[in-house]
């Protein structure tokens, strides 16, 4: 059965590979198909007739003109209307589900969702990754064996709608065809199921059991866990002892350099395939389709249509954007999205850098929320992560998960910049991690040296060690558990390093 499922699928794959060719062929007719779709179908909605649809699609430079960006709270009045049960308030078609989301310190989100547009944006998006697959492995069997499933929750009915509603990978896991879902594990109840620490240690035991994996993906610090208590199960050296048939770790949400050399033992084949993807609630926006490049092709076709404006605009309240024939490698981005679900201009609040523009290749720079400026540094998180791994990589340590916050000027004091870190591989000498880290910063960033320069604003970081699991239980105290829910890296703010210190406090660590 394995073979035959494997041939009808290199064969429906065919038409994916064919708009891959098309994002290096041309990609701005991929784009204006988007937006002439999102315009079309939507023209007769309650928000396509307020802002005059039809017009826009005989002019398309209106587009941008006369629709504001829109935040998510920016949103919510036509979101309450939906969530009340109206209709056709911002897409033609009705909500199948309600996509919840929020980050680690806001409110949930809730977000109607079609069939439609979890087949237009999410599952078009995985298609897409899984032909760049092919065109890496002609041979690759991606239903040679099972593939393993680890999903958000769902978290019963929408109380208003009477819909679904959970996690978005929870509602993706749901999508897939039923004729499909033989060849996954585990079933679709407990891939869902709420309770993500019992969930992941049926998951393991399953998993452990099972004879052969093809393809995983999830979240690299979520899955770090699960991979070790298989072994712990299982027993071997590494995963390729449970599984010699697994090819493809596809794998999103925080940047995996930090994590690659772990995972890189876990799966110590030469041609193993580490797929970076770029999904997130709102949309998947790009997937790693070249293996000796860190970045990742932007999405164009899976119903996205995007436009962004400069970072240091952004910051000064500008919302003056330009589609991607406008933007230039080197400049750093904030993307705004306009999508088949029902979101228009709305600031997806991640930094972006173009690497490329033939093809358009991104790199992703940390979230408009997580920098420091405190001391006129603008340290972004790519620089932080960056400092964090030339640290890491001459001590030989290896870091789990870690926050970084202000400490503001005092009057006989500089300021200073507060890490606290979750290590997997502590190094043997801090003060020499903490010397080669402070290098590393002051390198990265032309600031952050002024600043740092003989401790004129800011003196050398204060670091703080994290007992293991730290982090893992501190986003459990505050309700936030599973791949969807991640710890802030940098905060502008002292509100997330206090509660973080609060903790480890009440535990004993410090003082």
């Amino acid at each position: 059965m394995f073979k035959v499922v494997n041939a009808l699928f290199r064969t429906y794959l065919g038409r994916y590979r064919k708009e891959l060719a098309m994002h290096y062929e041309d990609p701005l007719a991929l784009q204006a198909e988007v937006l002439d779709h999102i315009l079309r179908t939507n023209r007769n909605t309650a928000f396509g007739r307020e802002h005059d649809f039809h017009a826009i699609i005989k002019d398309r430079r209106r587009f941008s003109a006369e629709i504001p960006v829109r935040t998510y709270e920016e949103h919510l009045p036509y979101l309450q209307r939906i969530l009340s049960g109206e209709s056709r308030v911002l897409v033609h078609d009705a909500p199948d589900w309600v996509s919840t989301t929020s980050g680690t310190t806001g409110a949930t989100k809730y977000l109607p969702v079609a069939h439609t547009s979890i087949r237009d944006i999410h599952l078009k998006g995985s298609w897409m990754s899984l032909a760049c697959l092919y065109e890496k492995d002609e041979e690759l069997q991606v239903f040679g064996s099972r593939n393993l499933l680890i999903g958000g929750a769902l978290k019963g009915l929408h109380p208003s709608l009477n819909l679904p509603q959970g996690d978005i990978s929870a509602l993706i896991i749901n999508s897939i065809p039923r004729i499909m879902r033989p060849f996954y594990i585990p079933d679709v109840e407990l891939a869902t199921a709420v309770n993500y620490e019992e969930k992941i240690e049926k998951i393991a035991h399953l998993a452990a059991e099972e004879p052969g994996i093809t393809v995983l993906g999830g979240v690299p610090t979520w899955n770090l866990p699960l991979y070790r208590r298989i072994l712990e199960i299982h027993g071997g050296e590494n995963m390729l002892d449970v599984w010699p048939e697994a090819r493809v770790f596809k794998h999103g949400g925080v940047n995996f350099a930090p994590y690659r050399t772990e995972f890189e033992k876990l799966f110590p084949a030469e041609d193993f395939i580490f797929q970076e993807i770029y999904n997130a609630t709102e949309g998947f926006f790009g997937v790693q389709d070249r293996d000796d490049l860190r970045t990742m092709l932007l999405l164009l076709n899976a119903g996205v249509y995007y436009e962004f404006v400069k970072w240091e605009d952004y910051q000064r309240g500008s919302r003056y954007t330009v589609s991607i024939d406008g933007v230039r490698t080197g400049e750093v981005y904030v993307m705004i999205i306009t999508t088949v679900a029902g979101l228009y201009r709305y600031p997806m609040g991640d930094l972006i850098e173009f690497t490329e523009t033939n093809p358009y290749r991104i790199k992703i720079l940390g979230r408009t929320q997580e920098f420091i400026n405190a001391f006129g540094e603008d340290l972004l998180r790519s620089e932080a992560e960056g400092a964090l791994m030339e640290a890491c990589a001459a001590t030989g340590a290896s870091v789990r998960d870690f926050t970084i916050g202000p400490v503001y000027i005092g009057v006989d004091k500089p300021g200073r910049h507060h890490w606290v870190v979750e290590f997997e591989q502590t190094p043997a000498d801090l003060e020499q991690f903490n010397q080669l880290l402070d290098q590393a910063l002051i390198d990265a960033n032309y600031n952050y040296a002024a600043k740092r320069s003989n401790n004129f604003a800011i003196s050398r970081h204060e670091l703080t060690v994290a007992p293991p699991g730290f982090f893992r239980d501190w986003l459990k105290s505050r309700g936030k558990q599973g791949g969807q829910h991640k710890v802030p890296r940098l905060a502008n703010h002292r509100n997330i390093l206090e509660d973080v210190y609060r903790r480890l406090q009440s535990m004993g660590y410090v003082d």
